[in-house]
């Protein structure tokens, strides 16, 4: 009975310890993928959301309502909104509601909610305020966060590639990792919003 339990015992340590190895593995995997992902942004290779036109919508809008933004007009009004945002000064109430409608403004489609773009402005610009994005990191993460707005038609792979490369620009702009991964998450939020909304 000894030998059988002393047997269990050590199988048991070995399980927890190949386990181990594997979260491990993963977590390595992980990291490697988010610095590959850094070195994408630093060397200036294309964002996984390239601007591209987007087709016309085919309902009709009532005459009072807001015309959504062209795909550059979206870019161009968040990137104005992220340059807004200046070292060492918090944001304001101003800034923050400025930057909510721009993103509102920048849905071509199904709109997300506002608490949930409310927790995506409120984690970017303190994100924003506590470390500088280069003007060429400004517009890449602009154009992936209006690509994350109208991405009811994107395959998730390139989602998911959007929001791990907007992640990695808050790195490479001194971000820690903790904040930069929470400010992709709430953009990733936003985005499912959007999906799922179209999917009804």
């Amino acid at each position: 009975m000894k030998i059988f339990l002393t047997g269990v015992a050590s199988l048991s340590l070995l399980a927890g310890h190949a386990l181990g190895q594997g979260a491990q593995a993963d977590q390595i995997k992980r990291r490697a993928k988010e610095l590959s992902n850094q070195n994408n942004v630093r060397q200036g290779v294309p964002t996984p959301a390239p601007p591209r036109a987007y087709p016309a919508p085919t309902a009709a809008r009532p005459a009072t309502a807001t015309p959504a933004a062209t795909p550059q007009q979206g870019v161009a009004k968040i990137q104005a909104a992220i340059a807004g945002l200046k070292l060492g000064s918090p944001a304001t109430a101003e800034q923050k509601q400025q930057f909510i409608k721009d993103i509102a403004s920048a849905c071509r489609g199904t709109k997300p909610s506002l608490p949930a773009v409310t927790a995506f402005v409120n984690e970017v610009t303190v994100a924003l305020t506590e470390q500088t994005l280069e003007a060429v990191q400004q517009s890449r993460l602009a154009q992936d966060i209006e690509a994350v707005l109208n991405s009811t038609t994107m395959p998730l792979s390139q989602f998911d590639a959007i929001i791990a490369d907007v992640q990695a620009i808050f790195q490479v702009g001194g971000a820690k990792r903790n904040q930069a991964a929470s400010a992709a998450n709430n953009l990733k939020a936003v985005g499912l919003e959007v999906r799922k909304g179209s999917a009804r």
